[in-house]
């Protein structure tokens, strides 16, 4: 495991982590009540994976605050662009030096970053621009009260309202969510190439194993919806993963964003999905591992944990096409993609 500290332009100084996946670290409760019932799950019905260290794939978790590990979300935005830009930059000069010389220049590895953001209101590059109600209800007070955490956290914040260069409208990130952001080549030599399509439902997959295999939460994902979608026991369509991505020249940027203990339920004052349609999705609502299984099932693991468990499985992705998207092996039984 290795440590370094990059130097951000941000508005506030702080500090972010750098490393390889870390070790997991396992719970020391049930990680959920339905792990009997996976447990006789056969073998052929379920997509083992190891638990190595990612060997090519770099993952850095963002801790702008060491006190609620929360991240500004410019400082997940600056560490993207910088990683960005070494591989924009890296694919520029090796094509400039195959016409001039036979030496290459050394290629980027790719990157995860995750974090936890600070309540933030993020809105798609080719959404209108909001009006002034509805930037002040964005903008009101939102207390923030994840007490049944080993660190608890329990504040007051003004959310920040953000233009970014995805597509789509309004979505929300902030505690009780990881957002997770791979900067990778889709076309890079190490592994096989990826399309804008099979990019997109990599991230997809990868985030179905993690809630499958972890809490044993089954979901589904569907063609023009992008995100990850929960089907609850009255059978109301619940998203409880946003996607949303950005190429330029393969190199990827953005990604999704996995609610775990985020509240979903609740007035404006304490559930900020309260203050807007999500995604645009009028009649639908979110969800959250915590909604889904219990606050319960979701204290044995932290999110940065998770976030690390989310490299390893994307990793496995990364170098292998057939675990993808949803339809190889036998995952296909318990993983489902509407058409």
């Amino acid at each position: 495991m290795w440590r370094a500290t990059l130097r951000c332009s941000l508005r506030a100084a702080s500090s972010w982590e750098s490393r390889v996946a870390p070790p997991l670290r396992r719970p020391s409760r049930p990680r959920n009540p339905l792990a009997k019932a996976n447990s006789g799950t056969p073998a052929a019905l379920r997509w083992a994976h190891s638990e190595r260290l990612p060997t090519i794939l770099e993952h850095i978790h963002l801790k702008g605050d060491p006190s609620t590990g929360l991240a500004p979300y410019e400082q997940a935005e600056d560490a993207q662009e910088e990683h960005r830009a070494r591989f924009l930059q890296w694919k520029a000069s090796s094509e400039e030096q195959q016409r001039t010389s036979s030496s290459q220049p050394e290629m980027p590895k790719p990157r995860l970053i995750s974090f936890e953001a600070t309540p933030t209101f993020t809105l798609g590059r080719r959404q209108e621009d909001l009006t002034t109600e509805q930037n002040t209800r964005l903008q009101q007070p939102l207390d923030i009260d994840l007490l049944h955490r080993r660190n608890p956290i329990s504040l007051r914040f003004t959310p920040r309202v953000k233009k970014t260069n995805r597509g789509g409208l309004t979505t929300y990130h902030g505690p009780g969510q990881i957002v997770l952001w791979p900067v990778i080549d889709m076309h890079s030599a190490l592994y096989p190439k990826y399309g804008v399509a099979s990019y997109a439902n990599h991230l997809e997959t990868t985030t179905q194993r993690l809630l499958l295999e972890l809490f044993g939460i089954q979901t589904y994902t569907a063609r023009d919806e992008p995100g990850v979608w929960a089907t609850t026991s009255g059978g109301q369509e619940r998203k409880i993963a946003a996607l949303g991505v950005h190429h330029r020249r393969y190199v990827t940027a953005l990604g999704i964003a996995v609610n775990i203990d985020v509240p979903v339920t609740g007035g404006e004052a304490i559930n900020p999905w309260a203050r807007f349609v999500p995604c645009g999705l009028d009649g639908r609502l979110v969800t959250s591992v915590a909604a889904e299984v219990g606050v319960d099932s979701a204290l044995g693991w932290d999110l940065e944990d998770l976030a690390g468990r989310w490299a390893s499985l994307f990793e496995e992705g990364l170098m292998d096409e057939a675990k993808r998207s949803v339809g190889h092996g036998g995952a296909q039984t318990r993983l489902r993609r509407r058409l």
